[in-house]
């Protein structure tokens, strides 16, 4: 750890955010008491100084609306306000609890930034680009920071709560819980160092000192301050440095500014435990949120159904790679250019349940493996050449007919019918029947659920209506 500027400052600063730039710059963003938003460099040197409004508790910086232009994030009171540089409001939320600590970056891989919040009635929720909630959950202890960081290395985002008490949680993207550490000690700052596939944990209350944690809640080293720490920011050049960043605000009216080296590879246990959160985000994402016994909704981080106990089911055929590889291979034929974050619109329209995943990642996996032609101009996704498809031909006009008769002889007696009976009745390729239902969901022309080979229409889905959209793209 090398101390690199010891910055006096007029007024306390309760607001610390460092932010990568896509050139490997970082920013350290700084706002004060004294109504003071500053901008230095990571040594330490003022760039700009501007008067903001003290109200704003906590401040965060990124591209939300996949602009190429920065926006301010920021909790006033009880609002989430996201800010663009002219001045202008482009979000303006308004909750029911007032925000204490907020964080804003790319989740999801379209190239728009998702926000987070974290409430004084102990309550987290994020955004996406369009100010959809993804996720909505209350912890059993008053928060002190959230953050989104990459503890995974797999490049989907988990969200990271600090709570004042000691305890940790990772989440993933979609709020299932993946780890818990408890480490004894309060926290009223925190932050990640992240060190290539090594995460620490920095966290600091009401004593002079910060301690250093692993990813298994082991206490590895402490940083001795002037004075106790008012806030604390974190960052990385870019993603395959060693080195990472630590700005932290003391009480007597310093900024500190380190770089931090870790030149200690990530131990066997540590791997054990990165993997093992792996694992769980795996078996979460696969377990069933509706019970195949009774048919009531369910939590994935429940073994067994709340309502009649019976074991959750696992999507052991058709996981969640799979339904992102038809889903996009299925949109993008509809749409040859495309931004990222309408993409991403569409492709959660056309998944079963919440997911964490990479857009971007993604595609590029899906090129490389020959399942689809294309390339990225900025944040559009251009699908240059048309793969083969996956039929020689369109099913006929009888099995067409067949299709939709068995789908409405099976919808009036129940909510939703089995893509593999309808392919063994019919003739008609179940990769046939899920690409067209996958089309018309991301279309918005039907309401429904496709589930692995159980597609379930929404209550409100007119049947007559359905069966008419279903057999005219049958027929394209």
């Amino acid at each position: 750890m090398r101390e690199v500027a010891r910055v006096p400052v007029s007024a306390n600063a309760y607001s610390l955010y460092v932010r990568q730039q896509k050139d490997a710059r970082a920013q350290v963003f700084s706002l004060d008491y004294g109504e003071r938003l500053r901008i230095y460099d990571t040594t330490g040197s003022l760039k700009t100084s501007r008067g903001y409004s003290s109200k704003v508790r906590c401040i965060a910086v990124a591209d939300v609306e996949s602009s190429g232009e920065d926006a301010l994030v920021g909790g006033a009171g009880k609002r989430v306000l996201v800010v663009d540089q002219k001045g202008r409001v482009l979000w303006k939320n308004d909750l029911e609890s007032t925000v204490i600590a907020c964080d804003a970056r790319d989740v999801d891989g379209d190239d728009a930034a998702e926000v987070v919040a974290a409430l004084q009635n102990k309550r987290v929720i994020l955004w996406n680009h369009e100010q959809t909630a993804l996720f909505s959950r209350t912890v059993e202890q008053a928060i002190s920071d959230v953050w989104l960081e990459d503890i995974t290395n797999d490049s989907e985002l988990e969200v990271v709560i600090a709570q004042r008490k000691g305890t940790v949680l990772i989440l993933s993207a979609a709020g299932y819980e993946l780890k818990r550490l408890e480490l004894g000690n309060a926290i009223t700052v925190f932050g990640v160092l992240t060190f290539g596939k090594r995460k620490l944990f920095v966290t600091g209350n009401h004593s002079p000192q910060l301690q250093i944690w692993d990813i298994d809640g082991n206490a590895v080293s402490s940083i001795m301050l002037p004075a106790p720490p008012k806030a604390l920011a974190t960052g990385i050049p870019d993603d395959v440095s060693d080195i990472a960043y630590l700005v932290v605000s003391t009480r007597n009216r310093k900024l500190i500014f380190w770089e931090a080296q870790d030149t200690v590879k990530v131990k066997k246990s540590e791997k054990a435990t990165l993997q093992e959160i792996e694992s769980t985000k795996m078996t979460l994402y696969r377990r069933v949120i509706k019970c195949g016994n009774c048919g009531a909704p369910t939590s994935p981080e429940a073994l067994e159904c709340t309502s009649c106990g019976a074991k959750l089911e696992m999507l052991d055929e058709y996981v969640i790679e799979e339904y992102m590889q038809d889903s996009i291979e299925s949109i993008t034929s509809k749409h040859s250019r495309i931004q990222l974050k309408e993409l991403d619109r569409i492709l959660r329209k056309t998944l079963p349940r919440p997911a964490a995943y990479n857009l971007r990642r993604s595609i590029q996996t899906m090129i490389k493996k020959g399942l689809l032609d294309g390339h990225f101009d900025g944040d559009v996704f251009v699908r240059t050449v048309e793969k083969k498809p996956k039929r020689k031909e369109s099913p006929s006009k009888a099995a067409t007919n067949a299709a939709v008769k068995l789908a409405k002889d099976l919808l009036d007696k129940q909510d939703g019918f089995d893509i593999e009976l309808v392919e063994n009745e019919t003739g008609i390729p179940r990769q046939i029947l899920r690409r067209t239902l996958i089309i018309l969901l991301g279309e918005g022309l039907i309401e429904g659920i496709l589930m692995g080979n159980v597609f379930t229409l929404a209550k409100e889905q007119n049947i007559r209506k359905f069966l008419n959209i279903f057999q005219k793209e049958l027929e394209a």
